[in-house]
Formats: C-alpha cells, sequence, structure tokens
C-alpha cells in the first residue's frame, strides 16, 4: 500500500507533545500501566474532522464518473444502473450523498492520539490543557510506536473526494484522517492512528488505549497556573525516575519557556 503521508521521523522531529486536563486517576493509570488513552473520532472538537463528504457534483466529471461506475462490478444491475448514473444529473448527486456515510462509519472504528512538536504554545495550553492548568506529555520519536505518528495536513478548500479514489488506493483512507482546514495550522499535529488488523503492533489499541513503548515518555510538563505541587507528587510517587517540566510564563513577554521543575 502505497503511503501519501510523512511521518514525524521521516521528518526529523526528534520529539512530540499532548496537551491534556490533569486528572490524577488517569495520570496515575498512564504512569503505572504504561498506556495512553486515544479519541473516538466521533467526539474530536472539529465538526468537519473524521467526517468526509464527497462532493455531491464531482461525477460530473465524465472521467471521475467512469472510475465510479468501473470499480463497483458488485452492484445488482449494474448496467441500468450506470446507464442511470451517465444519464442522470439527480441520481449521481444522491448516490454521493449516500456514499459519505459509510466512510465515517468506518472512520469511526479507528483510534486517534493526537500530538504536536510545540511543548510551549499558549493558545494549545489554552485550548486543551484547561487554561494552563493542566499537563503535557512528552514522547521520543525513537521508538516503534511515535516515529509512525503522520502528519496533518492543512488545507484552505475542502478536498474533492470521490469514493473511487478510495477503492484505487486504500492509503488514502489516511486522508481523510488527517486533512483538516487550515483554521487549525497553528496546531501542526501529528497522529497516531490505530490499525485495524489485530496484530502485535503498537498502532493496534487495547480498547481505547495504545500501549507505550519502554522508555517513550519522557517527561511530564506541569502547567503555568497549575496545581504544580499535587501533579509532582503522583508523578514522583508512580514514575519516581521519570523527568518533571514546568511551563513557565515570562512576566513581561508573551513567551513561555519549558524548564526543568524545581
Amino acid at each position: 500500500m502505497e503511503q501519501l503521508h510523512r511521518t514525524a521521523f521521516q521528518n526529523d522531529i526528534a520529539l512530540l507533545y499532548h496537551y491534556e486536563k490533569f486528572n490524577l486517576e488517569y495520570l496515575a493509570t498512564i504512569l503505572q500501566k504504561n498506556i495512553i488513552h486515544c479519541s473516538d473520532p466521533k467526539n474530536l472538537n472539529d465538526p468537519w474532522d473524521c467526517k468526509p463528504v464527497f462532493d455531491p457534483h464531482a461525477l460530473d466529471d465524465p472521467e471521475i464518473l467512469e472510475r465510479e461506475i468501473a470499480w463497483r462490478q458488485e452492484h445488482p444491475d449494474k448496467h441500468l444502473w450506470a446507464a442511470k448514473m451517465r444519464s442522470d444529473p439527480e441520481f449521481r448527486v444522491s448516490f454521493m450523498i449516500n456514499a459519505s456515510p459509510p466512510i465515517e462509519a468506518m472512520l469511526a472504528r479507528r483510534r486517534i492520539y493526537c500530538l504536536t512538536p510545540k511543548p510551549d504554545s499558549t493558545l494549545i495550553w489554552s485550548h486543551y490543557a484547561e487554561n494552563h492548568r493542566g499537563i503535557c506529555l512528552e514522547f521520543s520519536t525513537s521508538n516503534p510506536l511515535f516515529r509512525r505518528a503522520c502528519e496533518v495536513i492543512y488545507q484552505k478548500e475542502y478536498p474533492r473526494w470521490a469514493p473511487c479514489d478510495i477503492h484505487e488506493n486504500p492509503g488514502r483512507v489516511m486522508e481523510l484522517i488527517l486533512t483538516k482546514s487550515s483554521d487549525w495550522l497553528y496546531e501542526q499535529e501529528y497522529r497516531l492512528v490505530s490499525i485495524e488488523t489485530p496484530a502485535p503492533d503498537f498502532l493496534y489499541p487495547i480498547g481505547d488505549f495504545f500501549r507505550l513503548p519502554d522508555g517513550a515518555l519522557k517527561s511530564v510538563i506541569i502547567g503555568c497556573e497549575a496545581d504544580q505541587r499535587t501533579i509532582a507528587e503522583v508523578v514522583r510517587k508512580c514514575a519516581p525516575s521519570l523527568p518533571i517540566k514546568q511551563a513557565v510564563r515570562t512576566g513581561n513577554l508573551y513567551t513561555l519557556t519549558i524548564a526543568d521543575y524545581s
């Protein structure tokens, strides 16, 4: 299967970060069981994310229409169906509208873990780490899980997808998961995306969790407005050797610095 996306490892990114609210029990679970909780695509905060909608007029292009007809050999009464597809624009639009929900349902079976190479983003701390009261987990990409984190692609215009694109190259399923509006460009996001076939693979989830390879988690970073003592106590109790860092607000600059916790 052709790979159509770049990974963090290919982009020479050594560290990736995941922002989240501080939940004592959840953080303890991460540190003690060496697992991380994935997101259900239905719960992502971007209403277009992993909810692909095929262009209802894409089949007005004769080349795309013939590609769409060609691969549907299993369709009952294919010849009558193909003739109607070629002759009836409204039928083609209805077909494309009805083709989107099954693809969305297929993507909903995947699990996603969102990351960024930026540990000091004021906006991301605000949006995902409870207004700087949460934490940020630091991961190395030099392991079999995070080296495969995929780069999100940002576009100003919604892609003009058709079902035949996915059939002809199944690798393009990842395109449906990794394409977002350029409004989200500030996140510079990378994603771990689960595989669907059971295998001894870190990308095959256990329920809603990915297993962490040994040494993948490099530190816990505490937000500048967080209850730093409580968070540090959890980390020291559950993972005594794991480094603790903190985001430090520079008083006279709009800047965060990531420093060792003291």
